[in-house]
């Protein structure tokens, strides 16, 4: 991968976020593993306060009931998010491919006539799964 191919990459990105697509541009894993890193991750609690931030915002009260009793609303909206993390977190599987040529194979051996190194690329789509985080 060359300088302009990167700079290619990162212009492309760019332009994506001001656009309304209809194809998925591939972006280089390097990319995808930073920003990944700089994620919080999933948390129902900041989640609802989310919410209740703008239920704030919009008028409706999230603090307890004039009687004292609990607000149901938010007591239901924790109950939702919290089996939506956990559903995430617990069931979800990521699934995804990698094109033909895509993928880079280097290998290096010897044997009794000496030094072996191959190299090639994969030759059919391979499949791969992760995890929600």
């Amino acid at each position: 991968m060359t300088i302009n191919t990167i700079i290619d990459k990162i212009n492309s990105f760019f332009e994506a976020l001001d656009a309304k697509l209809n194809k998925v541009l591939p972006m280089p894993a390097i990319f995808l593993l930073c920003a990944a890193m700089s994620r919080q991750g999933l948390s129902p609690l900041r989640s609802l306060a989310n919410v209740c931030k703008t239920l704030e915002d919009a008028g409706i009260p999230t603090g307890p009931n004039p009687d004292g009793s609990p607000n149901l609303i938010v007591l239901a909206s924790y109950a939702i998010f919290k089996e939506v993390y956990r559903a995430q977190t617990e069931d979800a599987v990521v699934q995804g491919g990698i094109q033909p040529g895509e993928m880079s194979i280097l290998s290096r051996g010897s044997n009794s006539a000496g030094l072996v190194v191959s190299d090639g690329s994969n030759i059919a789509p391979t499949h791969l799964w992760g995890v929600i985080q």
